[in-house]
């Protein structure tokens, strides 16, 4: 089902605080100076305006400060800002939060390994009930209940999306030594199929199930031995008072292949050259097929490769106009196309049609700046900015989105908003993009 995007009246919203709610209020004008933002009085309270992911931030810093702890923030009130009039409504009221249609394998694996994000979701005062649909019911009355629900429905979306586009099952008959590996990959949702073919559903990232398997690889009785003797270090480590046991354990720390977890062949074995990790030849080819980072550490080895569709365009100018911070420069202006398509066998649903996007995005013309658009058309020549998953706006699925390299697709509205001031945003895409090897 197709869900219809955010209202604009979400661009900015306004939060009434009674001061008297609070203790200090100088903690109160310091957590809207953290946000930056800032407070103008109307009558006894304190109005702060601003994007409506920004406020909302705020909401619950104050949250925590208020008087008792509760859920509300006293007698403060958040609501939509209608920019084209100077009353505080908007004409159009807010309409109740969009349900979300979801897989229910999804939805199983975030709550049973995500359970602590979605809890801090409903922290914000909505109830989000879970099936093949999910919705956003607010605790609070009215218009104010509605814009909650609407903040909580766009980060379920985002967070869903990250989960579910990265997401495997495959069903693996295993014995009961080869049950054990599954404690080093707690990451893997594990479901009995049939108690007596001893046939198990994996559910978890395509790295981690194939992490899994290339443990299986090593002989079982060997596994065992070396799953004993992995214990038994665990446990001279828990015990460092007890020489006895510390005599037991290897000298070499890496005398175990941390894949297949058998013992290393120094014939056969392979030290990486960055981070001096040591993995049996053939595992760690293996390995590398996957993606070249080191299985112990995530240090890059060569260049990733994303599962960005073929045939886009990233077009590059340069406007005289400033960005907000930035008075100095110009602007470079990123016009990236993605065409429609289908999807291939690294995308969710091989064989199926995709939606292509036309996405802007703003750099100031500065070095630094020159520098990131320069490393950014890097990360699109590998295939890293875009992916195909769910649109975290409308909740569509099959189309083109971002992939987890921030962007400023605004001019204005500071961090929260996408765009700019942001001191600090240069640093912190060149830092997502040295985490992918780009630098």
């Amino acid at each position: 089902m197709a869900l219809s995007a955010l209202p604009e009246v979400f661009n900015e919203v306004e939060l009434v605080i009674n001061p008297k709610e609070f203790a200090d209020r100088k903690s109160v004008e310091a957590e809207i100076k953290k946000l930056c933002l800032s407070a103008k009085p109307r009558g006894l309270a304190m109005v702060v305006t601003g994007h409506y992911m920004r406020i909302e931030d705020l909401h619950k810093s104050l949250s925590r400060l208020q008087k008792g702890k509760s859920q509300s923030v006293g007698r403060t009130e958040i609501s939509p800002v209608n920019q084209d009039s100077s009353r505080r409504r908007p004409a159009t009221p807010i309409p109740p939060a969009e349900p979300v249609d979801v897989d229910p394998l999804v939805m199983d694996y975030i709550s049973k390994k995500h359970s602590q994000k979605l809890d801090s979701m409903k922290k914000t005062g909505v109830s989000i009930d879970k099936n093949r649909r999910v919705h956003f019911r607010s605790l609070y009355p009215g218009e104010q209940g509605n814009v909650h629900a609407q903040f909580t429905r766009e980060r379920f979306i985002t967070f869903y999306q990250k989960i579910a586009t990265g997401l495997e099952t495959k069903a693996c008959q295993l014995n009961t030594s080869q049950m054990q590996v599954l404690d080093t990959f707690p990451e893997l949702l594990v479901t009995c199929k049939s108690h007596n073919r001893q046939i198990y559903q994996l559910t978890g990232s395509f790295l981690s199930l194939e992490g899994f398997e290339q443990s299986l690889r090593s002989s079982p009785k060997r596994y065992s031995q070396k799953y004993s003797q992995i214990s038994q270090v665990g446990t001279a480590r828990a015990s460092a008072s007890s020489p006895p046991v510390q005599q037991n354990q290897p000298n070499d720390k890496e005398e175990i292949c941390c894949i297949c977890l058998d013992t290393l062949d120094k014939s056969k074995s392979k030290t990486l050259d960055k981070c001096k990790h040591t993995f049996c030849r053939d595992c760690l080819k293996r390995a590398f097929e996957i993606k070249p980072v080191c299985p112990t550490c995530g240090v890059i080895y060569g260049a990733l490769k994303g599962t960005q569709p073929d045939g886009g365009s990233m077009r590059i100018t340069v406007e005289p106009s400033f960005l907000p911070g930035y008075e100095r420069y110009g602007t470079i202006v990123i016009h990236y196309y993605i065409p429609d398509g289908t999807q291939g066998d690294e995308h969710p649903n091989p064989g199926k049609p995709y939606d292509g996007a036309a996405r802007p995005a703003y750099l100031p013309d500065s070095k630094e700046g020159k520098k990131v658009c320069s490393l950014l058309k890097q990360a699109f020549d590998q295939r890293l900015i875009f992916t195909i998953g769910i649109s975290s706006t409308t909740g569509r699925s099959n189309v083109v989105t971002w992939n987890d390299i921030h962007h400023k697709t605004s001019r204005t509205g500071g961090p929260t908003g996408y765009g700019y001031p942001d001191p600090d945003y240069l640093k912190r895409v060149q830092d997502e993009l040295k985490a992918k090897g780009i630098c």
